[in-house]
């Protein structure tokens, strides 16, 4: 399974597990308008998720006509569990939470 992490900062590189808790540690810096997101995607089917320092996380595929969703108030600490639900390929688990429909 091969997955890719994007940073706050646009930065993008090939997943490694362990990493995730560094990736979700960035969203305590500093409030930024300009990049106020990470993201973890599954390579294999082009699945992202995106999660926000407001605890807002929206699972979508920009590749697919299906429609994206998304949850708020997301704990940093559920926000880590499900980002390695994507990295692990557990996307039917990601698929099964209880998502809101579009992007609000």
């Amino acid at each position: 399974m091969s997955f890719t992490i994007t940073h706050r900062g646009g930065e993008m590189e090939e997943g490694d597990l362990s990493a995730i808790p560094a990736l979700v540690a960035e969203l305590y810096g500093p409030v930024d308008h300009e990049h106020p997101d990470i993201a973890v995607s599954d390579d294999e089917s082009g699945w992202m998720l995106s999660a926000f320092q407001s605890g807002r996380l929206v699972w979508e595929n920009p590749d697919s006509d299906d429609e994206p969703r998304y949850m708020v108030d997301v704990s940093r600490s559920e926000i880590s569990r499900i980002m390695s639900l994507v990295a692990t390929g557990d996307l039917d688990d990601v698929d099964s939470l209880e998502w809101l429909p579009g992007y609000q």
